[in-house]
């Protein structure tokens, strides 16, 4: 008889210490960790991000104790296998990606290893807006994507914004994307031929002087390179 009490009464305690360990980890983190537990979350489900919120929280304590004390915590590699049983437990736990990619790709320089923990993260969460946001940034900031690659990933994280209606919690992220497509642009052009900033200044005079009307661009051909460019503006 107090066996068949004990376990359902075991279970319901730990049901509500996963809420309570989902309310508090969010605080503390960027994004509302427990989100996707209120709507399709399973008992087992509750536990599993119970336990995974308890070793965010002493990641979290331990990261500033870290800090707090002058441990060069940037080269520490002791934590990432407590990154990975995260994931494993709670595979919508985004923060967790996007702490454990940033620390191996920047602070480690293991930057294969880096975003392929980011790419896992994005196939579990494809709808989560920091985990987009941090694959394009890290291909930006790493120099591992090619221009096309750097600014698909971040047009991909702005329309996702877009559907969302925007980021409450991280709203710098929208303005930090635009300025990772516009350096990746000019990085771009920068690499091309010489002649390519002559060019694409002598484009914008001929825009402005169309504007003014000092230019009739039925009596002159424009070159089809102007035009390309023109699209660049």
């Amino acid at each position: 008889m107090k066996t068949k009490i004990l376990v359902p009464a075991t279970a319901l305690i730990f049901l509500f210490l996963s809420v309570v360990s989902g309310s508090s980890v969010s605080q503390r983190a960027t994004v509302d960790t427990s989100q996707h537990l209120q709507i399709f979350g399973s008992g087992f489900q509750r536990l599993k991000h119970f336990f995974a919120s308890v070793l965010y929280l002493q990641l979290d304590d331990y990261h500033h104790i870290a800090m707090y004390q002058g441990i060069p915590w940037t080269e520490n590699t002791d934590y990432l296998p407590q990154m990975w049983l995260i994931a494993k437990l709670d595979p919508h736990f985004t923060d967790v990606y996007t702490d454990a990619a940033y620390h191996l790709a920047i602070n480690l320089g293991m930057v294969e290893e880096g975003m392929s923990f980011l790419e896992e993260g994005v196939k579990n969460n494809p709808d989560s807006l920091d985990i987009r946001f941090e694959l394009a940034y890290l291909l930006w900031k790493t120099g591992e994507g090619s221009a096309d690659n750097i600014i698909n990933e971040t047009i991909a994280y702005r329309t996702l914004l877009r559907r969302a209606g925007g980021d409450v919690r991280q709203p710098y992220n929208e303005s930090s994307s635009a300025t990772i497509i516009a350096e990746t642009i000019e990085a771009q052009s920068d690499s091309l031929n010489p002649y390519y900033q002559f060019y694409k200044t002598r484009a914008f005079f001929e825009r402005q002087a169309k504007r003014a009307g000092l230019f009739y661009p039925d009596s002159v051909s424009t070159p089809e390179y102007l035009r390309q460019l023109d699209g660049v503006q």
